[in-house]
């Protein structure tokens, strides 16, 4: 039997994509500061609610730490096209996070996409699906943390949304929350909520046995409140 005309025709969507524009910086002293710090702690000061289920996981080891301002966008499942257009919006310390709803028969990209991202400061990406090309992401050191590798490469013709809340392994991120990543997850610190989750990180590695046994991070700590105006 022979489908009646326009059964299968598709349907424009009425809530049009959105661009928006970045927020405010965080300051590079807080971000400096949560190098320092594993993301279990992170996670302990944050809760489940913003830590990213464990399907997101570094798709390569060893991983260095990566810690950066969400920069987020929002892509149709089966097309990269919003996540080349984020790529290209990356300021220094940007962490791209992608909602694409687990996404993994596709990349969301690949490695030599990255050079000019990483030249002007992005730090990692995160990505609730696939991506490609990880051994040479190994090479370059370039943290990439997501559910699974993908070498098929997607189409690139639905617009999606850049600097909008996402969901990426169940958490809600919004464009400026900053992003904690390492071997042992991704957790989420709500801008909104920075300089509490600093307070209870600073009492908690000061207070902790053998504390910081570098110095590093408590150098850092001090710097920090001494240049915000908080008590140390």
């Amino acid at each position: 039997m022979t489908p009646p005309p326009g059964a299968f025709r598709a349907y424009t969507p009425v809530v049009p994509p959105r661009i928006c524009p970045p927020p405010d910086r965080v300051d590079p002293a807080a971000l400096e500061l949560l190098s320092h710090v594993p993301v279990a702690d992170v996670s302990d000061a944050v809760g489940r609610l913003y830590t990213m289920d464990p399907g997101i996981r570094p798709l390569y080891e060893p991983i260095r730490r990566t810690i950066g301002v969400a920069l987020t966008v929002k892509a149709v499942p089966g097309d990269n096209l919003a996540i080349h257009g984020a790529l290209g919006m990356a300021q220094p310390q940007d962490v791209l996070v992608v909602d694409w709803l687990g996404y993994t028969e596709g990349c969301g990209s690949g490695a030599l996409s990255l050079a000019g991202p990483a030249e002007r400061g992005l730090v990692g990406i995160v990505i609730d699906g696939g991506w490609r090309d990880v051994p040479e992401l190994a090479a370059l050191g370039f943290p990439v943390f997501g559910r699974g590798s993908a070498a098929f490469s997607p189409a690139k013709s639905e617009p999606g949304e850049i600097n909008v809340p996402v969901s990426c392994g169940g958490v809600v991120v919004e464009p400026g929350d900053v992003v904690a990543a390492d071997s042992g997850g991704v957790a989420v610190i709500p801008r909104r909520h920075l300089d509490e989750v600093l307070d209870s990180l600073t009492g908690r590695q000061r207070d902790d046995a053998p504390p910081d046994p570098s110095g590093a991070y408590r150098r850092h700590a001090e710097a920090f409140d001494s240049r915000s105006g908080r008590r140390g």
